[in-house]
């Protein structure tokens, strides 16, 4: 690896014989080295492998005022996030981290703890990436002795669901899991019943209404392969009170978003609340 750019003694930016660029943490990396030369590879303690080319101006703006400490950290973060979901995240995970990882670390340092109206919802409709930030609040109290909570865990988990979705922006998140809160109500309510978080079609019906909402916010209806009206009627038939509750969340939507839902976005929603609703998938709050 060649030397492109560097920050300070120990963190400098390199490029490969394949032209690919990486964020390269060592003690002494830098030390007295100029662009052009090879890199120390012995010394390399952490490595940034990002999925484009080239690393984003922010970015580099960033670790160029960031300690070496705090890198490594979200490096381990990430590490950790890809371990347990895949590599599903998009590079903009490391800015958005790497900031709030020094925000929060401030702000716990002068007993400034902030509370996340959202967390309850989190934990129910991201709990892999809820897991996610409490391995990164264990990690920040053992690298900094500094003791977070389930509502710092929540807020960190919150940029992981924007990373997977496409970088939209923390607030169409935000709006993204309130929606999904409503519509988890309407269910329950109409039911009557509390589901099962712990079985398959819940954690089904659950990212169905993830990737069905940011669907509606961003005015991208899906097609499904029904063809014709033949399926809408025959689970509309077969469902009838699956597609009554379907009919309340279309309606909600209407008022919120004045978009009604397409026949097939009913069909699929349909199918999905009738799984998650059926006997042996709920458990009765009676």
């Amino acid at each position: 690896m060649i030397i492109r750019q560097i920050f300070n003694n120990n963190v400098i930016r390199a490029e490969n014989q394949v032209g690919h660029e990486f964020v390269v943490i060592g003690n002494g990396l830098g030390f007295k080295k100029k662009n052009g030369q090879p890199v120390d590879e012995d010394k390399i303690e952490k490595t940034f492998v990002l999925k484009s080319d080239k690393i984003p101006q922010k970015l580099i703006d960033l670790i160029g005022e960031t300690s070496v400490e705090y890198l490594k950290l979200a490096d381990e973060i990430v590490g950790h996030a890809k371990q347990e979901m895949g590599d599903i995240f998009s590079d903009n995970i490391y800015i958005s981290l790497i900031d709030h990882i020094q925000f929060a670390i401030t702000r716990y340092r002068k007993s400034v703890g902030l509370k996340n109206s959202l967390l309850w919802q989190i934990k129910k409709f991201y709990k892999k990436e809820f897991g996610i930030g409490m391995n990164a609040v264990e990690l920040i109290q053992e690298q900094f002795g500094i003791q977070m909570d389930e509502h710092e865990a929540s807020f960190i988990a919150m940029h992981f669901v924007n990373a997977r979705q496409d970088a939209q922006g923390m607030k169409q998140t935000v709006e993204i899991t309130e929606v999904i809160d409503d519509i988890f109500n309407i269910v329950t309510n109409h039911y009557h019943i509390a589901l099962d978080e712990n079985s398959f079609n819940y954690s089904r019906f659950i990212t169905h209404l993830q990737y069905f909402v940011q669907r509606m916010l961003s005015n991208e209806q899906e097609q499904f392969a029904s063809g014709d009206n033949f399926l809408y009627e025959q689970v509309k038939d077969k469902y009838s009170n699956a597609f009554e509750c379907t009919q309340r969340i279309n309606q909600y939507l209407e008022g919120k978003f004045e978009s009604a839902m397409s026949i097939d976005e009913k069909v699929y929603l349909t199918i999905h609340i009738q799984r998650v609703t059926s006997r042996n998938e709920l458990l009765d709050t009676e």
